[in-house]
């Protein structure tokens, strides 16, 4: 009981600073690591995503801030209206294997049902729909080590890589277009610079979002959970951290 009252307060206490640090751009060099899974998702369940994508217009929250101008999906709303058997395989252990299997990571999992960030869909086309946030690294709320997935479903973009970039040690990272459909890139997105880079007319990319830690306890600090939840809003008009 002590022991694990100890662990947690330490690992608060390192959130907190991680928190603190990463807002001056300093991040650990030995956290960034990035991995790539090709054809991750079986072809028949690649489709029906495809198909659901078809089907879910009315549903995507436009965002319009000085950092974000994209279009999103929470999770709570996408387990709504998409009941594809593509939805349960993404949570399933094969899924999961894949996921621990690429990141040398055991103790890998989705973070709590409750985090509408656990699986969301963003979207980017043309000029004013872009990400508009470039270089950052992402906050945390978790006690664990943090891994974002991007898993593309579309890159109608008329360059011959990827909009996603990744800058890990000072290294630039991009991904061939070619083959970054139904690719999953995991890396600890509060660790390692990213960015989509600036849509341009006509062009569209949507992206499932996904979520992972090796420790998923959400925080108890109010400050970093609350800033969680304005960013929810924004993204998903969506206030649950």
């Amino acid at each position: 009981m002590i022991k694990s009252l100890t662990k947690t307060l330490a690992a608060e206490w390192a959130l907190h600073k991680h928190n603190k640090l990463n807002r001056r751009g300093v991040v650990d060099s030995k956290a960034q690591q990035f991995h790539v899974i090709r054809d991750v998702l079986p072809g028949y369940h690649f489709k029906e995503v495809l198909r659901d994508l078809k089907s879910i217009e009315s549903h995507w929250v436009r965002s319009k801030t000085e950092w974000r101008r994209g279009s999103a999906i929470g999770g709570h709303e996408l387990r709504e209206v998409c009941s594809g058997e593509w939805l349960r395989y993404l949570f399933s252990i094969e899924f999961l294997e894949k996921a621990r299997r690429a990141t040398g990571q055991d103790l890998l999992q989705y973070v709590p049902v409750e985090d509408t960030n656990r699986l969301s869909l963003l979207r980017y086309e043309g000029l004013e729909g872009g990400d508009g946030i470039d270089w950052h690294v992402d906050g945390s709320i978790y006690l664990g080590q943090r891994w974002a997935g991007i898993l593309t479903l579309l890159e109608t973009t008329g360059e011959d890589t990827a909009k996603l970039e990744i800058d890990s040690n000072g290294l630039l990272t991009s991904f061939p277009k070619a083959d970054i459909v139904n690719s999953l890139v995991l890396f600890r997105g509060d660790h390692v610079r990213h960015r989509v880079r600036p849509m341009l007319e006509g062009e569209e990319r949507i992206v499932l979002s996904l979520l992972f830690s090796d420790w998923p306890q959400r925080t108890r600090n109010i400050l970093l959970r609350g800033y969680q939840s304005k960013v929810n809003k924004v993204f998903y008009n969506n206030p649950n951290p």
